[in-house]
């Protein structure tokens, strides 16, 4: 009977069998949603004066206000304005979103300018639909001896907000 040497090793298979005591699968690693993940952060370089077109610090504004970094949005205005202690408007919005139209550029006196209608869409911390419109101004000198990098450059001069 050569079954006999086979019968302790078939009885150690079938101990194994129908118990409850599997191993738990290994974990599977979920990644967070967008909301879950919190603001993308703000990585744009602020134009300096080898970018003559508005529209890159326009665009770089745009970024910083809907990515919400204050800091980075203060840094596109004129040196003389951007230290200022007020927080801006937006400041308590979430969800923003910036619509910028095209502008207009004119020089007056040794400076260019650049103005454009801008609007804010945003959530009011009551959960209210904001709406913030206005005009913005660009500035940058146009190449005149002896001005400084910040100068040369375009920043925004101002924001007039309708209301």
């Amino acid at each position: 009977m050569r079954i006999l040497p086979a019968l302790p090793a078939l009885a150690l298979l079938l101990a194994g069998c129908g118990e409850a005591g599997e191993p738990d699968p290994a974990p599977v690693e979920q990644t967070p949603t967008a909301a879950q993940a919190g603001p993308v952060p703000f990585t744009l370089v602020l134009p300096g004066p080898e970018s003559t077109d508005p529209a890159a610090l326009l665009e770089y504004w745009k970024g910083a206000v809907e990515a919400g970094d204050t800091d980075a949005a203060r840094r596109a205005w004129r040196k003389e304005v951007r230290t200022g202690g007020t927080a801006p408007r937006w400041a308590n919005l979430t969800g923003i979103t910036v619509a910028i139209q095209d502008g207009e550029q004119e020089g007056a006196a040794g400076s260019l300018y650049y103005t454009v209608p801008v609007a804010l869409y945003g959530t009011s911390i009551d959960n209210l639909a904001v709406e913030l419109t206005g005009t913005m101004t660009l500035r940058r000198a146009n190449d005149v001896p002896g001005a400084d990098a910040d100068q040369l450059s375009w920043r925004i001069a101002s924001i007039d907000w309708d209301g």
